[in-house]
């Protein structure tokens, strides 16, 4: 990954967090324990993406994904979602297992739809014949997701610039839809 990318993703990070400490009032840590009211209301559901690294073949990937109302750091009025993926792409002899977590911070618009966004951070084993090498990522997701009673489904677009080894790199946007189940 290029120091000048590492840099920009680092900048873009540092404000998104500098916005959320400028509003620090009513803002809440550790809600799952400290808060009688949180409710977790997660969702599961089955992911097909389309991944186009910067090096390396683009791919199709299948996976889940979890997310629910954050329990480690809450909003003061309660819109931060945390989204798991894991993901798996195996393309022209290379094959990469991707797990990422993203809090975002999540808008509602009417009738079961909203839009999120946050960082995110992410693991990238990368397997190619000979070479087996696992890249560290930071960026940014963003995704418009439906609830309807039990259904859940949505669009997500991800981007992570990863670490290089090796000269293995990958840094991979990722287009995604899913569909699942609320619980």
């Amino acid at each position: 990954m290029s120091h000048l990318r590492l840099t920009r993703t680092a900048s873009l990070a540092a404000a998104l967090l500098a916005a959320t400490a400028a509003q620090a009032a009513g803002w809440q840590w550790l809600p799952m324990f400290n808060d009688p009211g949180y409710r977790a209301e997660p969702s599961l559901a089955i992911t097909g993406n389309r991944v186009l690294p910067d090096t390396g073949p683009t791919a199709n990937a299948f996976g889940l994904e979890f997310n629910a109302n954050c329990g480690l750091v809450q909003s003061p009025d309660q819109r931060i979602r945390t989204h798991v993926n894991l993901s798996r792409t195996d393309k022209s002899g290379v094959k990469v297992t991707a797990l990422e977590l993203s809090p975002r911070y999540t808008v509602p618009l009417g009738g079961g739809l909203s839009v999120g966004v946050g960082p995110s951070v992410g693991a990238f084993q990368v397997s190619t014949p000979g070479l087996d090498r696992t890249l560290l990522g930071l960026g940014a997701a963003a995704g418009v997701n439906f609830r309807a009673g039990m259904l859940y489904t949505g669009f997500d677009v991800r981007y992570h610039a990863t670490t290089s080894r090796d000269g293995v790199d990958h840094d991979p946007l990722t287009f995604g839809a899913k569909v699942g189940i609320n619980f």
